[in-house]
């Protein structure tokens, strides 16, 4: 040490508060470079940007690697995957009997993935009824319904639950139900709705409801645990009616944010279940394996509840060795002859996804992005604007929704497909959240739904290429500094 100390003294280096900081700092910077190339195996390009994030800047480099940039994946893989086959192996059995469908198609076949994998992706299952709920105040009142409704249990899963005005209407409409003795479970993660979890919670907790946090961060512990957060959005009621969509609870989705979310009645309530179920055990270890959660997904759904809709959801996340949610959107992708229109509110394709789109444009398919004008993230707006170019040139058409924050994550797939959940077009919600998103089939359901869109689509500015390539020097330069930081995340 004193060696070192007299070499940068000769070097001219004066010995101060600043320069042993700096020491320390770029020590670190290379210490943590191997973390970096090991948990980034074969992705080449997010191991470069942390390499050259920790050598440019190593402070702060290494307190975003130790924050939010190690995964400690293995071991938070094994510890999920023995609490999801602790508790799967009641769910089994509880499963109903005679709603697989009997030949599911080729779009939905396609769904069969490696043993170790396929934990969270359940087979199209018929018989059920869907209602696709196009705002916040649709969403809030047909939620508010359910709940009404139930008679055993009630189960909520969101990632984020915030204490403004909605978030005291549910908390208190959950209060009257758990008086009334109904079961009640909130689950809120814990970066996204560990605020409500507390005091917020506690007349939820007093009239005998249960509130639980996924994955608490711990700032003193190995790992800060700020990635693999529950983005899922779930509620079941008594085991025959669920949700699941894109809207959290918070005030923000009645005001200016145009959002959809998706109420389902029949066997795929069921499905909705068990992800919650293996959820709930993951963070409380109550094991609910057990048919009072499950038999009301056996009873035929009301006719006038929605649409008849043969349903599959898959439940990914990364616990998973490859996350089944990028998997099968790549799979929808290629496999569409027709048309692919998605919406999403942030756009931060890989280049798997990147190539599937374009491709699918070469192939002759309608390919449309509708993304947000009003972001309620501006550098991931600018770093999504970054890949126009790309898709522009290749045929794919880009429109920019004008009336609010477009917060919705709908796919539109040929005649008969759609998808709609929690899953952005973005790295985080492929590889690094917990995800939930319901594949559907029905004609009169996929017409609805692209009815919607082209809806959308007349209050939205379509983007050119060679308008959009006019934006400035400037403009330009910003968008491509935030695209870095895609790897990053």
């Amino acid at each position: 040490m004193q060696t070192l100390i007299s070499t940068l003294q000769n070097l001219g280096w004066s010995l101060n508060g600043w320069t042993a900081f700096t020491l320390v700092a770029e020590l670190l910077a290379l210490l943590t470079i191997p973390s970096v190339l090991l948990q980034r195996r074969g992705q080449s390009l997010s191991a470069l940007s942390w390499t050259l994030s920790l050598i440019g800047l190593p402070f702060f480099g290494v307190l975003l690697w130790w924050g939010i940039g190690r995964t400690h994946l293995d071991r938070k893989r094994r510890k999920r995957r023995t609490a999801r086959l602790t508790v799967t192996k009641g769910f089994v059995s509880l499963r109903p009997a005679d709603a697989s469908e009997d030949e599911p198609g080729e779009f939905l076949s396609t769904f069969r993935f490696p043993a170790e994998d396929a934990g969270g992706i359940f087979p199209p299952v018929r018989g059920n009824r869907g209602r696709l709920l196009v705002d916040g105040a649709a969403t809030y009142s047909a939620l508010e319904e359910m709940v009404l409704s139930a008679r055993h249990h009630v189960h909520f899963l969101f990632y984020i639950w915030q204490t403004d005005a909605t978030g005291r209407r549910f908390r208190d409409l959950l209060v009257r139900k758990a008086k009334e003795g109904v079961q009640v479970r909130v689950l809120l993660d814990a970066m996204g709705g560990g605020k409500a979890a507390g005091r917020f919670m506690d007349p939820l907790r007093e009239a005998g409801g249960h509130v639980a946090v996924f994955m608490p961060t711990r700032y003193f512990r190995r790992s800060l645990a700020l990635n693999f957060r529950n983005h899922r959005k779930i509620v079941v009621v008594d085991g025959r009616t669920g949700y699941t969509g894109g809207l959290n609870i918070g005030d923000e989705y009645v005001g200016e944010w145009r959002d959809m979310g998706l109420r389902l009645e029949g066997p795929a309530a069921s499905q909705l279940q068990e992800v919650f179920l293996d959820d709930w055990y993951f963070a409380t270890r109550e094991n609910c394996a057990d048919p009072a959660y499950f038999d009301g997904a056996a009873e035929p759904a009301d006719e006038g509840s929605g649409l008849p809709v043969t349903c599959a959801m898959l439940a990914g996340g990364p616990d998973t060795l490859d996350n089944p949610t990028l998997d099968a959107f790549f799979l929808a992708i290629t496999l569409s002859r027709e048309r692919v229109w998605i919406t999403t509110p942030y756009l931060a394709p890989g280049p798997d996804v990147l190539t599937a789109l374009r491709t699918a444009c070469y192939r002759g398919v309608d390919v449309r992005l509708l993304v947000p004008r009003r972001s309620d993230s501006r550098i991931l707006q600018l770093a999504g604007r970054s890949f126009y170019p790309a898709l522009l040139r290749a045929g794919v058409r880009v429109y920019e929704y004008l009336p609010a924050v477009l917060h919705g994550k709908t796919w539109v797939f040929d005649s008969e497909h759609v998808a709609i959940g929690s899953a952005n077009l973005d790295n985080r919600s492929f590889k690094l959240n917990f995800e939930i998103t319901c594949f559907l089939r029905g004609p009169e359901m996929t017409a609805e739904m692209a009815a919607i869109y082209e809806r959308d689509l007349a209050h939205s500015e379509e983007i050119t290429l060679s308008r959009f390539e006019k934006r400035g020097s400037w403009t330009e330069l910003k968008e491509a500094a935030a695209n870095l930081l895609g790897p990053l995340l």
